[in-house]
């Protein structure tokens, strides 16, 4: 298997092809704001490729030392076959310019049904299986709670939680006014990230 980052007409093609179908239209940002990211140099989208083609891809937000897998899909016929802990093994070995990963996982403290307490445990355990790490830092946004999950990349060792709950603020204030609009009322309407204490 073979890990490639894709050019802008790759992704494009993936974004109309794959991603419309991998996420609901509410979870899919504008290919126009992932283009703008990439034209600044903040957001890079890689395939993951076996012999019968693209059998994965991720998209990254880059910022300041942190990368945040924006998407992350398996093709449907390549699924519980351990295409999505190989290519999360291969980005973590490529050199992405960022010392650690940091995902989004839906919170379990905020599921309203037993069926999404099973799918988001699941989610995590596939997460751990791959060498990422819970931490203590939760965000909200756009009205959905997520735990923060983090996987150091090159060896670097795991970032305290300030560390990682600054480059999540900052990651959000990259990616976030372009769909509100300027200005901090704006961001923290939609936007709050924090660490939660130890009971």
């Amino acid at each position: 298997m073979e890990l490639k980052q894709m050019t802008p007409a790759e992704f494009s093609a993936v974004y109309q092809e794959r991603m419309t179908a991998d996420f609901p239209a509410d979870e899919l940002r504008p290919l126009s704001s992932m283009k703008d990211l990439h034209a600044q140099g903040n957001y890079l989208v890689y395939g993951c490729y076996d012999e019968q083609g693209l059998a994965a891809y991720a998209a990254l937000v880059l910022r300041e030392g942190a990368a945040l897998l924006d998407y992350y899909a398996v093709d449907a016929s390549r699924r519980g076959q351990g295409v999505g802990q190989k290519c999360l093994s291969l980005l973590q070995k490529e050199p992405l310019g960022a010392d650690f990963l940091l995902l989004e996982v839906e919170s379990v403290e905020s599921a309203q049904t037993p069926s999404q307490v099973e799918e988001r445990t699941r989610r995590i355990r596939f997460y751990h299986h791959c060498g990422c790490s819970e931490t203590p830092v939760y965000a909200h946004l756009f009205g959905v709670e997520f735990l923060i999950l983090c996987l150091p990349l090159g060896g670097s060792p795991l970032p305290a939680a300030q560390e990682v709950e600054q480059a999540m603020l900052g990651t959000y204030r990259l990616i976030v006014p372009p769909i509100v609009g300027p200005g901090e009322e704006a961001f923290q309407k939609v936007c709050k990230v924090w660490i939660k204490e130890e009971r």
